[in-house]
């Protein structure tokens, strides 16, 4: 019985000592998006179990794959795959050195960046075969942004990123929708990018000689359907349906189907992301107002902030969450 009451202390002891890191880890990753902003411990225990579901991944009776870089494509038939360094983007910068638009040189500098902020996992890879080079990156951020009602500007954020250029609706994998961020003419490489619930950002920076068909041969081995899996808003079915939609293959109908769908689409996850915002907002000020004791206010939600694209020279379009 004494051994028992010991283990049972013990156990209780590092429970509560986890807790503790794991909610001041929150709480920081919180904090640091916005200096005004605290984590209640409802909002806390809320996501907790997200993230105790994602610790035990690996036990998954599944099987599908924990670490994010396992669910990165496998090297295709001939080529090699290494993890990326920090000179591996030299071929995707323009011949003439130090030219280049400052925006282009840094999208292609932070392909190889592991530095990322809010505790985020990062996995970088890098595969070669002979001249040609594509450089893979993925970056999962942590479940207490997209879990309770705080974060939520920078949840947003995460949930509505643009491409910094020109976006071209590209393929479709598995329900994943790819687009192509077009580069200035003067980069030698080709940025495409996707997101998985807000929460999974993919980029891929390949040699711009590559065509839309050599890289389904990376995408095809893209495992969707784990990364559906490790994110807290995650999207029915994604991962399952094993089609791969080439939008360069398609005739001129298909292809204006295609986009107007893929327009469609992303119009819907946008309303989705702001209803989920504002209702966050309206959870929080009605929290506020419970506990300044004044129940007959009706509290005003904030409102979603803009998603501001401005035109620049040459037609260039850069989006971003405004204030």
């Amino acid at each position: 019985m004494l051994r028992l009451i010991g283990l049972l202390s013990m156990f209780s002891i590092a429970a509560g000592g986890f807790l503790v890191l794991d909610y001041n880890m929150a709480r920081q990753l919180v904090t640091a998006a916005d200096e005004e902003a605290d984590l209640p411990i409802r909002d806390y225990l809320g996501g907790l179990s997200g993230r105790i579901a994602s610790l035990a991944r690996s036990a998954d009776p599944s099987g599908l794959p924990r670490d994010l870089a396992d669910m990165l494509p496998r090297p295709p038939e001939g080529w090699t795959v290494r993890p990326a360094t920090k000179d591996d983007t030299q071929p995707f910068l323009p011949r003439a050195a130090g030219t280049g638009e400052a925006l282009a040189l840094g999208l292609v500098a932070d392909m190889v960046n592991a530095k990322v902020p809010d505790a985020a996992e990062v996995a970088i890879l890098t595969y070669e075969r002979g001249e040609r080079r594509v450089i893979v990156k993925a970056v999962r951020y942590p479940d207490v942004i997209f879990s309770g009602v705080m974060a939520t500007d920078q949840r947003l954020a995460l949930q509505t990123t643009a491409a910094a250029y020109r976006g071209l609706f590209t393929m479709t994998v598995r329900g994943l929708d790819i687009t192509e961020d077009m580069l200035p003419d003067d980069m030698r490489g080709r940025l495409f990018m996707a997101d998985v619930g807000g929460q999974i950002h993919l980029r891929v920076l390949a040699s711009r000689r590559m065509s839309d068909a050599d890289l389904v041969d990376f995408f095809e081995t893209l495992h969707v359907k784990a990364m559906n899996a490790a994110v807290v808003k995650k999207q029915d079915g994604l991962g399952d349906v094993p089609v791969i939609v080439l939008a360069s293959a398609l005739d001129r109908d298909a292809r204006n189907a295609y986009d107007s769908d893929r327009a469609a689409r992303s119009a819907a996850r946008l309303a989705a992301h702001r209803a989920d915002y504002d209702a966050a907002q309206a959870s929080l000020a009605a929290d506020a107002a419970a506990d300044a004791g004044d129940t007959e206010v009706e509290p005003a939600a904030k409102a979603a902030p803009a998603i501001i694209c401005d035109q620049g020279a040459g037609g260039i379009k850069r989006c971003r969450v405004g204030d």
